[in-house]
């Protein structure tokens, strides 16, 4: 499962309830306003006939009071209810929701909502000053371009506090020297710059708003490039700075380097190349990145490499509580986290959801120990711990601001801070709601999920735009046990619990689901936020749907929505700072194979559109339709890890043993991770899929990242990207065309984004399960059992192969082996083994080993070993 599946998954897991109905804003209701009653509607009750009108009341029978009701818009309305209107109704201009039968003051979600006004924090009011503006930030703040190149930039701005300003005009952008010229009036807080004329470093684009001015910085390369070379331009992509140092290493399609150079103090490396070769970018802080069949006849021969920093290396982020929280005998449930820059298709789980920690839940004489991120909150009232939390955040820039002595040029470049918006999703839960599957003997994710659709009406969106924090390097990241319990760096940062509610609520149709392994996938889940520039996507809401009953291309019918294939979601708008900003949504298909079958990957499928509208339309009377459809899980897979040739491939060969039918498919990323998270990234043009690459060895000192980097040199971990990117105009965006130094750069991969699937190979391994430990005793001619895992037994075509066993040493045991073949656990690659008659032998070296169907061990090899006294 990727990042951010993981994230919207642990997200609805915290929002565990029961089904309840809502009410329609599009309902009509005419009835006439009512005669003044004669009960007293402060008079204690026991049922809804004790209040005045149970049409318009009902009876809290808690607290024994009446308090007002509805079941259309109509009758939160001061025509409907006459003497019983509602103050927080009629005095909002927009009016109130009837939101699962209470009057719920409406939002809005755009300044088109609020006439004259502007909408902000949800609510509509004056016009803010540009004389609140007191500091500015130009987004990206430092660019190296080729001439010709049009480039967005964005301004994000500050009062004296530091507190989000949202500009309502009042903004002028200009070009601060002759290296740019800016396209159209620049009045807005974003405009298009075009890089005209050759420069080295310089301050070139300015904008001042209100009292504020601010600037970026500028390299213009020229558009000409030496003949029989690549110019290759290497940068840190969340920064937009140079990486001199890094090497960059041109291969034939063998894999044989022809060519290297290292990047200068501007991150330029000329090489030399020819004809059709791989580009291959090395720096041992970074991620490789690698571009395949790159034709230097057709193409440009001008390149810009953006590289992501090791994920695991460095840690930060912000720590604090949830506050005001509301006095009742609920469960208090939250989760906090920080923006994701690129959708979060790049982030490792400890770049979003950071450590687990155990949280006990006592309830009801009911008692579990949940295993939580640290970002999540779940506590009763009479709990005494606060509803503390710690959010991981990645590195990028920051300013003089974040407090301490540092430098902020020097710690970015280093990769000691970040700036990124905090958020939180955060609710009052009654126990009496919790879903009964939750308190069985095992939790069944699918009936939790379903049970839990309803509950998010109770959450509210928490945001704090332009948090800075620090980076520190991670203990045991070096030896692959990466510790992150030490928060005492963080950034403090409260929430507070109820910010704004999710007020609106739509539904949201999803296209016909993928399958993996001939199953369609196991649900959706529906991820909205908005986009902020240099920050990344902040989840402002969410919905989630299974696909159990039946099992087929639609997700299953929920309550209140009027047929199969609709997903609930809650949403609150833009806020906080967050105004104008693009909204988004993530419609993710998620596959649990991996949970019941131990050889499986962890699959997905994500389409990325924009939000048109936000709509209160609970009954799904107009639900917002998806455009195109989910991309397949890319299936069929294979790399060959050997120089040797090997089964089929040739030495470090990718390759797609069959056809995987990716129609739509613009561009293949293939990931290699080794134990202490560092990547190499290959950037495949789908029409080569069944052909490949072949990977270089890396100049000396760098290491080969497609072995794991333990001491036996087994494999890496394999994980393949399907993406469908497009331009503006729908264009199909491969990997020469975002690669080639132009306005569509690599680095705003997210902005083009339309679609998505990967499947998470993963490596096999395989581990003893009886007997537990070295130096046991078991009877002669006894059964063994050991378990593996991304490995599929059996010798059938779609098959990985079986377990081995070896001996060494003992009596009757050299020289025989032992197959097992046959998964005895239904599912969990547990396979059961029975020693050789005639074996015997104290300390006697059992190996077992993974093999292929022809009974060759895997290369790398894959295997485990016990030391046994067999009497």
């Amino acid at each position: 499962m990727n990042a951010p599946t993981r994230l919207v998954l642990m997200l609805g897991l915290l929002c565990v309830g029961s089904a309840l109905n809502g009410c329609s804003a599009a309902d009509e209701d005419t009835t006439p306003i009512p005669t003044p009653p004669a009960k007293d509607p402060n008079a204690p009750c026991t049922v809804d006939q004790d209040c005045p009108d149970p049409s318009l009341f009902f009876c809290n029978t808690v607290a024994s009071r009446c308090e007002p009701a509805c079941r259309t818009r109509e009758d939160c309305s001061a025509l409907r209810r006459g003497p019983y209107s509602l103050n927080e109704c009629d005095r909002n201009p927009l009016g109130c929701q009837c939101d699962t039968g209470k009057c719920v003051a409406s939002l809005c979600w755009r300044d088109a909502d609020c006439d004259k006004k502007v909408c902000r924090d949800g609510h509509c009011v004056e016009k803010e000053s540009m004389a609140a503006a007191a500091s500015c930030r130009v987004i990206p703040d430092f660019v190296i371009g080729t001439q010709g190149t049009r480039v967005r930039f964005d301004v994000a701005v500050s009062d004296a506090e530091g507190e989000p300003v949202v500009p309502a005009g009042g903004i002028s952008w200009a070009a601060a020297s002759e290296a740019v010229v800016r396209e159209g009036l620049g009045t807005s807080t974003s405009v298009i710059f075009t890089l005209s004329a050759p420069a080295e470093a310089m301050d070139a684009v300015e904008v001042r708003v209100g009292n504020a001015s601010c600037r970026a910085r500028v390299t213009v390369l020229p558009v000409e490039v030496e003949a029989g070379q690549v110019r290759v331009v290497v940068t840190d992509e969340l920064t937009g700075r140079p990486l001199p140092g890094t090497w960059v290493v041109v291969a034939d399609e063998a894999g044989s380097a022809t060519g290297s150079g290292v990047a200068d103090a501007g991150g330029v490396a000329q090489v030399p190349a020819s004809g059709v070769v791989s580009v291959t970018a090395f720096h041992a802080d970074y991620g490789y990145l690698t571009l395949a069949h790159y034709d230097t006849a057709s193409g440009s021969r001008d390149l810009s490499l953006p590289l992501r920093r090791n994920p695991l290396a460095a840690y930060g982020g912000t720590k604090g509580t949830f506050t005001n929280l509301p006095v009742s005998s609920n469960l208090h449930m939250g989760f906090a986290g920080m923006s994701l820059p690129g959708l979060g298709l790049d982030l490792t789980n400890e770049q979003i959801l950071g450590p687990t920690k155990t949280v006990p839940l006592n309830m009801g004489g009911f008692s579990r120990d949940l295993s939580l991120p640290q970002g999540a909150f779940l506590a009763l009232p009479s709990d005494s711990t606060p509803g503390s939390y710690a959010a991981p955040g990645v590195a990028g820039v920051c300013d003089a601001s974040l407090a301490g002595d540092l430098n902020p040029e020097d710690a970015l470049r280093a990769g000691a801070c970040g700036t990124r918006t905090a958020w939180a999703l955060a609710g009052d839960v009654p126990p009496t709601e919790l879903p009964p599957s939750l308190f069985g003997p095992t939790v069944d994710i699918g009936q939790v999920l379903a049970q839990s659709i309803p509950l998010l009406r109770r959450f509210h969106s928490s945001v704090v735009r332009d948090v800075q924090f620090r980076l520190v390097p991670t203990p045991g990241a070096e030896t692959g046990a990466p510790d992150f319990q030490d928060t005492a760096h963080y950034t403090a940062l409260d929430h507070d619990f109820q910010q704004l509610p999710l007020g609106f609520q739509f539904a949201v149709r999803v296209p016909s689901l993928p399958r993996y392994r001939g199953a369609f996938l196991d649900g959706a889940f529906v991820l909205g936020g908005v986009d902020v520039p240099g920050q990344g996507v902040v989840p402002l809401g969410l919905g989630f749907a299974v696909n159990v009953a039946p099992a087929d291309p639609n997700t299953d019918l929920q309550a209140g929505l009027p047929a199969p294939g609709l997903v609930s979601v809650r949403m609150a708008p833009a806020h906080h700072g967050l105004e104008g900003y693009p909204y988004r949504l993530l419609v993710f298909a998620n596959a649990n194979t991996s949970l019941n079958d131990a050889s499986a990957g962890a699959a997905s499928s994500v389409l990325v559109e924009p939000l048109p509208s936000l709509l209160f339309d609970p009954k799904g009377a107009t639900p917002l339709s998806v455009a195109g459809s989910f991309l397949p899980v890319p299936e069929g897979a294979r790399y060959n890890f050997d120089s040797a040739p090997n089964g089929g491939l040739a030495g470090r060969q990718f390759r797609f043993v069959s056809d995987p039918g990716l129609s739509g498919v613009s561009v293949l990323r293939v990931v290699l991770t080794n134990r202490v998270g560092r990547r190499w990234t290959v950037l495949l043009d789908p029409a080569h899929a069944t052909t490949g690459f072949r990977l270089p060895v890396p100049p000396a000192p760098f290491e080969d990242r497609t072995y794991s980097g333990d001491v036996t040199g087994s494999r890496s971990q394999l994980l393949v990207q399907a993406i469908s990117a497009r331009a503006e105009d729908g264009g199909r965006l491969g990997p020469v065309a975002l690669v080639e130094s132009n306005d569509l750069h690599l680095g705003r991969l997210s902005d083009f984004i339309r679609a998505a699937s990967l499947l998470d190979y993963r490596r096999p391994e395989v581990s003893w399960l009886v007997p537990e430990g070295d130096g046991l005793s078991v009877p002669r001619e006894s059964t063994v059992r050991v378990r593996t895992t991304s490995f599929r037994i059996g010798s059938g075509p779609t098959d990985d192969g079986y377990v081995q066993l070896s001996f060494n040493g003992g009596a009757g045991c050299e020289g025989q082996t032992v197959r097992g073949d046959v998964d005895a656990s239904q599912g969990r690659g547990e396979v059961d083994l029975r020693l050789p008659p005639g074996c015997s032998g104290l300390s006697l070296l059992v190996t077992a080993t993974l093999v292929d169907p022809t009974g060759a061990p895997l290369r790398p090899p894959v295997f485990s070993s016990r030391r046994l006294n067999i009497p």
